[in-house]
């Protein structure tokens, strides 16, 4: 069986980390195409380049880029044959779908929900190729939110989406977070830590009006570690709120599990997350963490485990008073070591339920059940 991975590329955010994942797991012969060589993971199989990458700048440069990306991949289908094509991200998905004759779409997103922070036109244009293009293909879901979504706003019907949520590898995370460290924050103060990237649907700039709030009532420190394009604004923002000195922008790291480790409380206040896979990666990491209770799948990882609920859920950024509730959620969970020491049992019991031999087999049989 030869399959084809597709993806504008594999740098950064949870939806590579899936792609790189199955391209090293799958028992297949692996052809990866990528929009651009940009690389945090490692890739196993063949890569293949169009070297065109996406250019945001105008509508113009991005459906011209759109036409070449779809030119040069009808040219590699044809010079290939391969047997299924498994894409990610948008994009990569609209593109599969029009071209292959197997596609298999992985939605990593709300579609809806990210959907609301695009232009009119933009939004206008996803949901017609979405409604059209998605059920030439079966797709993939990480979540059931995700999928109810695909069916209820999209049409797309429910027998063509299969759920498949993703997998942290809980020893891997362990062995590295065991790596040294020298703290770039001050030991004898408490810290909260998230990660993702800097852009809009991730809300950094809720968590820093929100910490700035938690600042009045007790002394502690935040780290973020990512990049984005909003890093400058944001950096500016913790100015403004006089709180820079104990917010830490710790960039893009290639093992973040060291900085999480050493932090009190993981705090994720996305405003869409279709799988949260950096709360399991907080919980492995033995922390108790709290997220906003936003469109996507926060909220089935956060209260679906058998135990019981394995963190903390406050309202999502767009509430008038969610500061405030989030900023009040923080201060309870640093003051109180007791609930700290429960989350972080339970989210180590959540953790199993996302072993990475299931998430690859669960791929491995939808890729031969569509052959």
């Amino acid at each position: 069986m030869k399959v084809m991975l597709a993806i504008p590329h594999i740098a950064g955010g949870g939806g590579e980390r899936v792609a790189s994942a199955l391209a090293c797991s799958l028992r297949a012969e692996i052809v990866v195409v990528v929009f651009e060589e940009r690389f945090s993971y490692p890739v196993d199989g063949r890569l293949i380049s169009l070297n065109t990458p996406i250019n945001r700048k105008s509508a113009v440069t991005r459906a011209c880029g759109f036409l070449q990306r779809v030119v040069r991949f009808r040219r590699v289908l044809r010079e290939e044959h391969p047997d299924v094509v498994l894409s990610f991200m948008g994009e990569a998905n609209l593109i599969n779908a029009l071209l292959s004759r197997r596609p298999i779409l992985a939605v990593h997103v709300h579609l809806s929900a990210i959907g609301e922070m695009r232009s009119r036109a933009e939004r206008f244009a996803v949901r017609v190729l979405t409604r059209w293009l998605y059920r030439r293909a079966t797709v993939t879901a990480v979540s059931d939110s995700v999928k109810q979504d695909l069916v209820e706003t999209f049409g797309i019907p429910a027998r063509q989406i299969v759920v498949i949520p993703n997998a942290v590898d809980a020893p891997k995370i362990d062995e590295m977070a065991g790596e040294p460290l020298d703290r770039p924050w001050k030991s004898e103060l408490p810290v909260l830590i998230t990660a993702g990237r800097l852009t809009p649907e991730k809300a950094q700039d809720h968590l820093l009006r929100a910490f700035a709030e938690v600042r009045k009532a007790r002394a502690c420190q935040l780290a973020i570690i990512g990049s984005g394009e909003l890093e400058g604004s944001l950096k500016s923002l913790a100015k403004e709120l006089r709180i820079d000195d104990d917010v830490f922008f710790l960039g893009w790291q290639t093992n973040p599990f060291k900085f999480m480790a050493r932090a009190d409380v993981f705090v994720l206040c996305s405003r869409t997350e279709a799988f949260p896979l950096v709360l399991l990666e907080a919980m492995a990491c033995g922390l108790p963490v709290i997220a906003t209770d936003s469109p996507g799948g926060t909220r089935e990882l956060i209260m679906g485990g058998a135990e019981g609920p394995c963190g903390v859920l406050v309202p999502g950024p767009n509430r008038p008073t969610a500061e405030k509730e989030l900023a009040k959620e923080l201060v309870k969970m640093l003051d109180d070591r007791e609930t700290r020491s429960r989350y972080r049992e339970a989210g180590r019991l959540r953790v199993r339920d996302f072993d990475p031999a299931i998430f690859v087999e669960n791929y491995q049989r939808l890729l031969e059940s569509v052959l």
